[in-house]
């Protein structure tokens, strides 16, 4: 049996505001794919989704931050929308070379910390979010993110109780490997939170809420079975190769995680079933276990997954410059929202 305490999250305890979180929204990793999160954000808004917290990595973390901002702010689900696809046609020079870089280490190449700069997504983060903004600011839609510590070779979570910018935290959740620098946050590096875990899943569920939406930017038979996708690769460049790489992990782990979902499941399903034939406080020493907080912790966990059905174009860190690709991935995310409802009926 695998121990979650150290999973568990919960609010300080100088902290006097506290609520039960219900409704949550996981934010996989997956370059301009993403594109494809911010439609299926603006569907399930309009269909009177309400989110209690969002959780996401790597590009899902842009998308999460701006979603809780934009909540924070009181927009309406009409403007949380069009203000995501806005973001979005901002990022038109996304992949812009790190030239100072290259020229500061012309003679020794590799003291260059990446091939590209992350001065326009940190331009467009800083034109919806405060520099000052915390973690603990987002209330009424609470927020976790992921990062990979180089220097101490581990996964970090930046949540509600996490005193750290909200904007350095996100930067370095985006920090692909090779393609972007790492972020220096209170003297460790990181870089990509994806690198570790991809879909932020397991923090949805140990935060307390039992009625989560996943968005893939893959399809669910790709990741479960893998695929043959008929295309000829003579070569691929080194940006490939990673790009490749981490879409690999990235759906092996959040494979994982709902595999461990569906165990979890099953484990509140039998708890249910014997309460009353159960010895005195074996209910809540199991809770206590798995970290299951700020509810009665009775209902199954609910999984919405929302896909597409097909690969996504333009694939891993290509394609931030093609507005009319982005669009349609945009298009295409609302239409997959939509038709989980169809299905509901």
């Amino acid at each position: 049996m695998v121990n979650m305490r150290k999973y568990r999250r919960k609010y300080s305890l100088t902290d006097k505001y506290h609520r039960n979180l219900e409704t949550g929204l996981v934010l996989s990793g997956g370059g301009a794919k993403g594109a494809y999160q911010a439609g299926v954000i603006k569907g399930l808004l309009k269909m009177g989704i309400k989110f209690d917290l969002v959780t996401g990595s790597s590009i899902g973390a842009f998308n999460a931050v701006l979603l809780a901002e934009f909540i924070k702010k009181g927009l309406s689900s009409r403007e949380i929308g069009d203000g995501m696809e806005e973001a979005w046609m901002k990022v038109d020079n996304f992949l812009t070379l790190n030239w100072s870089g290259f020229l500061n280490n012309f003679f020794n190449p590799c003291k260059i910390s990446s091939i590209f700069s992350n001065k326009i997504v940190k331009a467009v983060l800083n034109s919806y979010i405060p520099v000052k903004r915390r973690f603990s600011d987002y209330r009424d839609c609470q927020l976790s993110v992921t990062g990979t510590n180089l220097n101490r070779k581990k996964l970090r979570i930046f949540d509600y109780n996490s005193d750290i910018a909200v904007i350095e935290a996100v930067l370095g959740s985006m920090a692909f490997p090779v393609a972007f620098p790492a972020v220096n946050i209170e003297g460790d590096n990181y870089i990509d939170g994806g690198a570790l875990c991809n879909a932020p899943l397991r923090e949805a569920i140990m935060w307390g809420t039992s009625d989560i939406y996943v968005v893939f930017l893959s399809p669910l038979d790709q990741i479960e079975d893998g695929y043959e996708d008929g295309k000829v690769h003579p070569q691929y460049s080194a940006l490939e190769v990673i790009a490749e790489f981490i879409d690999m992990a990235f759906g092996q782990l959040l494979y994982g995680d709902l595999h461990r979902t569906e165990q979890l499941n099953g484990l509140i399903k039998l708890l249910n079933q014997y309460e009353s034939s159960l010895p005195a406080g074996f209910l809540a020493e199991m809770r206590k276990l798995y970290g299951l907080k700020h509810h009665n912790n009775s209902k199954m966990i609910s999984i919405n997954k929302i896909a597409p059905a097909q690969e996504l174009d333009p694939p891993g860190i290509g394609g931030f410059n093609n507005k009319k690709v982005i669009e349609e991935l945009i298009k295409k995310g609302e239409r997959d929202s939509r038709q989980l409802f169809k299905k509901r009926k």
